[in-house]
């Protein structure tokens, strides 16, 4: 379970302190997580999560989907209250609205999952949440309604994989695999974005937007890089798609992350994909009749 960022956390005098419930949908984790030892791992009952987490100090602490994504975010917003804006928080609930998944949001949890969940997705998150030692959010809440939703994102890969945790979570009423489809497509966009607009410098901000109506669904994503020919843009993913070993080698070679594909993705995926004159602003509208 670990990653290159953790190797900076282990080397500290501490190892990062997960404060969890002990409930059957997360003993596979817990299970893992012990015989693991990359960090400490507290297992209380749900009823001592309120007086342990403000009583004590941890670099995560799990919720259980025992409880109400309601009362989650309100245990959030508690601790926030006492112990400041760091506390980083990632809610397990057994369902969740649109509406609870944008207060989620609003309330700065790190991530929200509804079970059953993605094993991987979940421990993914879990291992970038230890690995931050100092946290800010990230993720600025601009306007957001269950069907617009403006944000403004910081240029980092563990920001973009929380907001795709989330957008995976808003459960919108599309069959999945035109769900994943449209998720897929505009997971490339974003990262292509922090990646060529804002060289992943967590200083610099991506805008993100999502308007939902009844006959389609629109992504907005502006980088804050200067923009780039999109015609060669689109053509190389082109040849990377038809290629993708020797894509994936290159890209390795000059230090980037696996990808390449992003664009050429999403402009057949997608009925429509537009740019700006300046190729720092795109929007992607899926039509839904």
């Amino acid at each position: 379970m670990a990653t290159s960022e953790q190797v900076c956390v282990k080397s500290e005098k501490r190892n990062p302190r997960v404060l969890v419930v002990d409930d059957q949908e997360l003993r596979r984790f817990i299970a893992d997580a012990e015989s693991a030892s990359e960090f400490e791992l507290v297992r209380i009952n749900v009823e001592e999560l309120l007086a342990r987490a403000l009583n004590d100090h941890f670099d995560l602490i799990i919720t259980s989907p025992s409880t109400p994504a309601v009362a989650d975010i309100a245990l959030l917003e508690c601790l926030q209250k006492q112990k400041g804006t760091g506390v980083k928080v990632i809610i397990v609930a057994s369902a969740a609205t649109p509406e609870e998944v944008i207060a989620a949001l609003r309330a700065h949890a790190f991530g929200l999952f509804t079970v059953p969940f993605d094993y991987g997705n979940f421990v993914s998150l879990v291992e970038a949440a230890v690995s931050v030692p100092l946290w800010s959010d990230g993720i600025e809440v601009v306007s957001a309604k269950s069907d617009w939703i403006g944000l403004r994102l910081r240029c980092s890969l563990i920001t973009a994989n929380r907001l795709l945790q989330y957008g995976h979570e808003l459960k919108v009423d599309l069959p999945e695999e035109l769900r994943d489809t449209i998720l897929l497509s505009f997971r490339e966009l974003l990262l292509n974005a922090m990646e060529y607009g804002g060289r992943f410098n967590p200083l610099l901000k991506v805008d993100v937007g999502y308007l939902r109506t009844e006959s389609m669904i629109l992504y907005y994503v502006r980088d804050p890089g200067s923009g780039f020919d999109t015609t060669h843009v689109i053509a190389r993913g082109k040849a990377a798609s038809d290629d993708p070993l020797a894509c994936i080698a290159s890209r390795i070679e000059q230090g980037l992350r696996p990808g390449g594909f992003g664009i050429h993705l999403a402009s057949q995926m997608l009925d429509s994909l537009v740019y700006n004159q300046y190729g720092n602003e795109v929007v992607l509208i899926k039509n839904l009749r």
